[in-house]
Parts: C-alpha cells; structure tokens; sequence
C-alpha cells in the first residue's frame, strides 16, 4: 500500500497498524478486505431493519457489522455500532433508531477514502 493511500485511510480513522496485525501482516489480504468493505451487507440490511423498524433484524446486523468493523480497523465506526447494540440490547430502540445519521456519516467517511 502506498504512503499516499495509508494516510488518506487513517484520516478515514481507520487503524491500519491495528488491522494489519490481525490480518499477521499481510497487507495484500488485507487491502483485499478492506476493499470488500464497499460491498458489506450488514450496514445495507441495519439501514433497512431500522427503516422498517424491525429490532430483531437490526440487532443481528448490527452484531455483525461491528465484528467488521474490529477486524478491519474501523475503530470510530465500531464504537458507534457498539453503542447502538448496547442500546437494542437494553430496550431502548428510539435511542439506536437516532445513533443511524452519525453512524451513516462514519460509514460514508470510511467508504469515501476506500473508494478514492
């Protein structure tokens, strides 16, 4: 990965140290993934559990995304996704219904700098 492409990811907030060690330092498996990212499910189908206003969809979504999240380096996005789980888990829907434009604007950062 290029010097210029590494900085633009970590303006991103995304923790390449971090992901390249669970990835045991290689850096083409992991550029593999991180590119993959563009293509991820889990926010796709949170997006549309909770416009549908479906808890139980969403909760299983967002479970996933936020392993994605760990595994890539995502470090922001995740503890976002986190605290929005911790919100479904504890009952308060309205409040992980509200965290969706932060979380949104996370995921559109991160996607901005892995398309670019």
């Amino acid at each position: 990965m290029d010097a210029e492409k590494e900085a633009r990811l970590e303006a991103a907030g995304i923790d390449l140290k971090s992901a390249l060690e669970r990835f045991m330092g290689n850096e083409a498996m992991l550029e593999k993934y991180l590119g993959r990212f563009l293509n991820e499910k889990s926010y796709m189908e949170l997006v549309q559990a909770v416009a549908d206003d479906d808890s139980e969809a969403a909760g299983r979504a967002v479970h996933t995304l936020k392993s994605v999240c760990g595994s890539l380096g995502f470090g922001e996005m995740q503890t976002l996704v986190l605290d929005q789980e911790k919100a479904m888990r504890g009952g308060d829907w309205e409040k992980a219904k509200q965290m969706m434009p932060e979380i949104a604007a996370s995921y559109d950062k991160i996607c901005a700098a892995l398309s670019a």
